[in-house]
């Protein structure tokens, strides 16, 4: 008499459905960055466009002014609305590196500062340079603040 027996992994199975939309999202992401089609996207005014808000004074918390930013605005495939913004950044003669930008939206102290959503956030352990655990806290919103 023989004896069969499966070996059923579910962190395996965990592993493919999380790599499965991890890809699907990238390319998604990949489309919306290549779709340029004016049909696609309608542009979005924003508050450094209207009248009553005069040019110097509609400043963001950085030193680009809010007016040189371009928003776009295209309906998804599931009735969502997906935005897009673009700041064009003269940077002179000297190369552009995006380097400092991928700093400050991997590390997680910084989360806060750019996140709406996060009360606080911090690196619990690194493992590599591209492996890290990290702890964020969101703030509630409605109905539960």
């Amino acid at each position: 008499m023989q004896h069969l027996f499966l070996q059923y992994d579910p962190s395996r199975r965990l592993r493919q459905d999380w790599h499965n939309a991890l890809s699907e999202a990238e390319s998604h992401f990949r489309h919306l960055l290549s779709s340029s089609s004016s049909r696609e996207w309608k542009r979005v005014s924003t508050i450094a466009d209207s009248p009553q808000i005069p040019k110097g004074k509609a400043k963001a918390s950085g030193s680009p002014e809010v007016a040189d930013v371009v928003v776009h605005r295209k309906n998804g495939k599931a009735g969502d609305q997906i935005y897009r913004a673009v700041l064009d950044v003269s940077t002179g003669d000297d190369p552009a590196s995006l380097q400092s930008w991928k700093a400050v939206l991997s590390t997680p102290e910084l989360r806060q500062v750019w996140d709406p959503a996060v009360e606080a956030a911090h690196l619990v352990e690194m493992f590599d340079p591209t492996t890290r655990v990290s702890k964020t806290n969101f703030t509630l919103g409605w109905p539960a603040k």
